[in-house]
């Protein structure tokens, strides 16, 4: 049998086919349009989530499958899939990296029936800022010896943070960081501390602390110190104030400083637990003013390493005047041959000013020839030249009569004695004029009952009491006046003042 082929059926075909894929391809659009009834409830549009994890949830008919993109749309990587079952729910969560933006999106969509959502959804929100990531790192010193027991510790932490380096069982330093994050801390270990340490670097942001990172180093040996001394004063070539010099400055704790001169050692001093000395000398009057020292010492048992020699000066020694009598004094008054009327007569005269005065009044035909009647004579007050150069005392009860008056002039010590010169003698100035002069008496009234005794009046030279003689002298001190020695014995002016008072009383 043959078979013709027609051309009917050969156009059929084709028609036929044309109409078979127009129905498939109208019924497949129809599927890919599945609705889903998609609804996502988180997050939320529009919100600001509490972390950087993020859940992602809603609602969907059962059966669907759920697809979840960051961002936009679907043309990015999917991050994950939901087959719900016979669920009606769907939940997941993303994880967003601390330096992702915090503006987000997220594209939900999924396959229904075997089509495409036809209800897929975006949804924008908000990530909150990313929390400071707590770390610290250590650059330097490295692992191992350090060069010195001072350094500095660097290396990076967390912007804003405290950064805090421990050792030896103590807070070593710390620095509050900027925004580079960057820390330089120097630290310093003591001599006291072990060679191997620990480093330990920790810190703290918003109130809590940054996991701590160690490192362990070596540390140099502590050398042994040296044994110096140092001489600070008296300064090399300086002159000393006074010939008591004071040598100081510094030596090991615990060890004794020398100072030697040229003559052998002139002090020393264990310093104990200081490490200052103070060693001071007293040079006499005789020592050369240009001095030379060495200052040496020793701690245990051995010397220092070094010593310090310094030459210096002393001042020049002081010269103490040659002691000199004071110029003669001049009677002024009374005058040769004056007629003084009344009992009491005023010797007054000049000398050079602050020195003792001494004067001798006597009966001009008795002039005394020994020291005798000298010893005898009292004084309540010293006549002393005024600045002026001149000077004056009265002597009361003086009986009628032809009288002599003599002065000399000393200069008195502490004691009230006359200096002396290098043999111990004392040193009076030569005797004054001797002035001659008469007392004539007034008409005297004596109260009945009055003693006619003279007796000296209050703050005023005393008179002697002797019948052969008015001796009075303004001087409480041995001199020598006439060639006769002047020995005033406290004792006896004592006694006499005493006998005399009781006249007056």
């Amino acid at each position: 049998m043959k078979n013709f082929f027609s051309w009917r059926r050969a156009l059929a075909v084709p028609a036929a086919l044309t109409l078979a894929l127009s129905g498939a391809l109208l019924t497949s659009t129809a599927a890919q349009a599945a609705p889903a009834a998609l609804v996502v409830t988180s997050p939320v549009a529009g919100s600001t989530v509490d972390s950087r994890t993020v859940t992602v949830s809603g609602t969907v008919l059962a059966g669907a499958i759920v697809d979840i993109y960051k961002g936009v749309d679907a043309s990015g990587t999917r991050e994950t899939r939901i087959n719900t079952g016979n669920a009606t729910t769907f939940s997941t969560t993303l994880t967003y990296a601390v330096d992702a933006p915090v503006a987000q999106s997220i594209y939900v969509t999924g396959i229904y029936g075997g089509s495409g959502f036809s209800d897929p959804k975006r949804v924008d929100f908000t990530l909150p800022a990313a929390a400071p990531v707590k770390f610290i790192t250590i650059d330097s010193p490295a692992a191992g010896p350090v060069a010195s027991r001072s350094f500095t510790v660097t290396g990076t932490a967390t912007p804003n943070s405290i950064v805090i380096v421990r050792g030896a069982d103590r807070e070593l330093g710390r620095q509050s960081l900027d925004a580079s994050g960057a820390f330089s801390i120097p630290v310093v270990f003591t001599d006291a501390d072990a060679i191997n340490q620990t480093l330990s670097v920790n810190g703290l942001l918003g109130g809590s602390g940054i996991d701590p990172v160690t490192r362990d180093i070596v540390l140099p040996a502590v050398a042994a110190p040296a044994k110096t001394v140092t001489l600070d004063s008296p300064v090399a070539g300086s002159t000393a104030t006074s010939r008591l010099v004071t040598f100081s400055g510094t030596a090991p704790v615990g060890s004794t400083v020398v100072v030697t001169g040229p003559a052998g050692e002139l002090g020393r001093q264990n310093l104990g637990s200081g490490s200052t000395y103070s060693i001071s000398v007293t040079y006499s009057e005789t020592a050369p003013v240009a001095q030379t020292v060495t200052v040496s010492g020793f701690v245990g048992a051995s010397g220092f390493d070094n010593t310090v020699e310094r030459s210096f000066n002393l001042p020049a020694a002081a010269v103490t005047p040659e002691a000199v009598a004071p110029a003669t004094p001049v009677i002024t008054s009374p005058v040769p041959a004056q007629v003084v009327v009344g009992q009491d007569v005023t010797i007054s005269g000049t000398g050079t000013p602050g020195a003792n005065i001494a004067f001798l009044l006597y009966p001009t035909d008795e002039a005394p020839q020994s020291s005798g009647p000298l010893e005898d004579a009292i004084t309540d007050s010293v006549i002393v030249v005024a600045a002026d150069g001149t000077w004056s005392s009265t002597v009361r009860m003086v009986k009628p009569g032809e009288y002599s008056v003599v002065a000399l002039s000393f200069f008195a010590d502490a004691n009230g004695e006359p200096t002396v010169d290098a043999d111990g003698n004392p040193l009076v100035s030569d005797l004054s004029n001797v002035v001659e002069f008469r007392v004539a008496a007034a008409t005297p009234i004596v109260p009945a009952g009055t003693s006619a005794t003279p007796v000296r009046a209050a703050g005023s030279l005393a008179f002697t009491g002797s019948d052969d003689s008015s001796l009075v002298i303004g001087l409480g001190a041995a001199l020598t006046l006439a060639g006769a020695g002047l020995v005033l014995a406290a004792r006896r002016r004592r006694a006499q003042l005493s006998t005399v008072d009781a006249q007056q009383d």
